[in-house]
């Protein structure tokens, strides 16, 4: 995997600047507001929740504009009787909570609410809604650039090919962040949560410059930036939540890239998240007895010039030539 590390932080910076653009790129914010409709409004630019009640499609663009696309288990649209507020609060201390109305336009078919701009490497974002008097209430973690930019990184990770139901050294969850593999474990009687950089063979090593933060979706949404233990052999902080999430996100900053990688773990664009009281839980609060580490020496970078054949241990194929690429 390191050694096809330039075509992947290359992707992601392509991925990332793409994101960071569409605001700019558009001249007459009415028209870029009228493009996600209920037609469009899909995997591309969203994300889809299921609840017992109801289908909730979401898109959340950089700007603050939440657009929400409701359907019945029977896939109806649902126009009418739909009701309720969207939260969001950023995920730093003293940060507070900002209210917004859903609101349905009829000419895009959607809801939508204003909401302030995305500003910080990660936001909470819950809704609490009546859809024909049923409630539906959950939170989605999003990064500066959106439900947009959570499509964009997942596209990405799924290139890199885990076996499946593979698990870390700790019994944790194995997840692809830009161009580094973390395991992410806790412990379910402390609340001490880890995270570790793994090399292909899933062994440790060290986290070096890099910083991380992650956030949970439990019974009540939850987030804690990590900081690394005193010898740099991993993250560790704590958590209140002690129950396995049924969405767990991940804020990345790698040793290299000013750009923060966000990460909703084990989703790909496409795919359904399920919400309430019948949803999988991420297997996060597995540890009894926490491993010694044995660090592995982190390996020189490999900087591969014009077309290369070489292919990394999860599948990871790197080809083209050395790009520099400047994010505005």
């Amino acid at each position: 995997m390191r050694l096809e590390k330039l075509l992947h932080s290359t992707l992601v910076a392509l991925s990332l600047a793409a994101v960071a653009a569409l605001p700019a790129c558009s001249k007459n914010d009415d028209k870029a507001e009228a493009e996600v409709t209920a037609e469009n409004i899909a995997a591309e630019d969203a994300i889809t929740e299921q609840h017992e009640a109801a289908t909730v499609t979401w898109a959340v663009a950089p700007e603050g504009k939440v657009k929400a696309r409701f359907k019945s288990p029977d896939g109806a649209p649902l126009d009418d009787g739909v009701t309720g507020n969207v939260i969001v609060k950023p995920a730093r201390k003293g940060a507070e909570p900002v209210t917004a109305k859903l609101v349905f336009d009829a000419k895009a078919g959607v809801h939508t609410a204003d909401i302030p701009k995305l500003d910080d490497d990660l936001t909470e974002v819950t809704y609490d809604v009546q859809v024909k008097g049923k409630p539906l209430k959950s939170t989605l973690y999003v990064p500066k650039g959106g439900t947009h930019e959570l499509v964009a990184t997942a596209k990405v990770s799924a290139e890199v090919k885990l076996p499946e139901g593979k698990k870390g050294p700790n019994g944790g969850v194995l997840q692809v962040a830009g161009d580094d593999l973390i395991e992410i474990v806790a412990d379910s009687k402390t609340g001490e949560s880890r995270v570790y950089v793994l090399d292909d063979d899933l062994k440790p090593i060290p986290v070096g410059k890099r910083k991380v933060k992650i956030a949970v979706v439990a019974n009540t949404p939850e987030y804690v930036e990590l900081d690394p233990e005193p010898k740099g052999l991993y993250f560790t902080g704590k958590l209140v939540v002690k129950t396995n999430p049924h969405k767990l996100t991940v804020v990345l900053y790698p040793e290299d890239v000013p750009t923060p990688v966000v990460v909703l773990c084990g989703w790909h664009p496409g795919a359904v998240v399920v919400v309430g009281p019948s949803a999988p839980v991420v297997g996060l609060f597995v540890v009894a007895n926490w491993a010694p580490v044995v660090i592995v020496p982190t390996p020189p970078v490999v900087v591969v010039h014009g077309k290369g054949k070489g292919k990394g241990k999860w599948g990871w194929k790197g080809r083209g030539p050395k790009v520099h690429i400047k994010i505005h």
